[in-house]
């Protein structure tokens, strides 16, 4: 088996400029590893973001999605069933199988399973990605159960910490204003009240990115499934978030599927994309490699039954 060349863990340029290598990675690390990487100013950073899914409620996958050398692990719980214990054990997989390089950031079930989002948080979550968000009383809401005091209520994790050990931050700093300056509230827009109150969302000061999800929009557009489109209304949604993210300095987080799409992101001001999933990734792989296999028998067994029969 060949097995590629890397530097670190990817295969890429020596240097690149425009994504993260290992090292650059191991910048956003927080002050230990039980205490959130600095999302915040990796979506600052002006890099993109390059991202791979773990749909798998899998502590063995998730090892695995740990060393493919991507920038953050979107860790679907809306549309997967995951146990609360495999979802904090998969959180602190991602992030001590990656050293630290590699973000865990959750979609939680829903914009009120303010539970999930105290569970991730205190596992080390680096950011939460929240679902079908429509106003900006909405935001308020997830915003207080996301911070700690002085900016919201979000209630100090006993059981996270080792005083002395696992709670070391730089001086001037706690856990708690580490936390506030690190973990990213992402809200997800996928309709067309979310899209009217766009820029109300967009605009609150706590809002590290947000998320168009498209195939949710585009069908409560009345619009078929899918990830693009061309349609009029669709279309004047996308260019709106493209300009509420250039206007208020907010990056756009989303989906790409193969170069073509992940170059029409770009495109389209995204600079936080996930690119691969678990179970694409698996399922695609596996059948194109039985496919090539029966091919390759039969290419074989044609040839060789050709040959014996001269």
């Amino acid at each position: 088996m060949t097995v590629p060349k890397t530097n670190g863990h990817r295969v890429h340029d020596a240097h690149p400029r425009f994504t993260l290598d290992a090292t650059a990675q191991a910048e956003y690390r927080g002050p230990t590893l039980q205490q959130p990487a600095n999302t915040q100013k990796l979506f600052r950073s002006g890099k993109v973001a390059i991202g791979a899914a773990l749909s798998y409620p899998s502590r063995h996958v998730a090892k695995t999605v740990a060393i493919t050398g991507a920038d953050w692990c979107w860790i679907d719980a809306e549309h997967v069933a995951w146990s609360t214990t495999q979802l904090v054990e998969c959180i602190q997989i991602i992030i001590q199988e990656s050293g630290g390089k590699m973000i865990p950031i959750v979609r939680v079930p829903s914009k009120t399973a303010f539970d999930y989002m105290a569970w991730a948080l205190d596992a080390g979550a680096g950011g939460i990605i929240i679902p079908h968000v429509d106003t900006p009383e909405e935001v308020k809401a997830i915003i207080g159960a996301c911070r700690f005091p002085p900016i919201g209520h979000r209630s100090f994790p006993p059981f996270t910490f080792i005083p002395g050990v696992t709670d070391l931050t730089p001086e001037g700093k706690s856990v708690f204003s580490i936390a506030n300056e690190h973990v990213a509230i992402i809200p997800q827009i996928e309709s067309r009240v979310g899209v009217k109150n766009l820029e109300e969302i967009v605009k609150m000061p706590e809002i590290n990115a947000f998320m168009i999800g498209a195939g949710d929009l585009r069908l409560d557009m009345g619009l078929p499934m899918g990830m693009v489109g061309d349609e009029p209304e669709f279309v004047a949604a996308v260019s709106k978030a493209t300009q509420m993210s250039q206007k208020y300095n907010i990056p756009l987080l989303g989906v790409a599927i193969g170069p073509e799409m992940l170059k029409l992101r770009i495109e389209q001001g995204f600079t936080v994309i996930s690119v691969v999933a678990d179970l694409h990734a698996l399922a695609y792989t596996m059948i194109k490699g039985v496919a090539d296999a029966k091919a390759t028998v039969e290419d074989y067994k044609r040839r060789e039954e050709a040959q014996n029969s001269k």
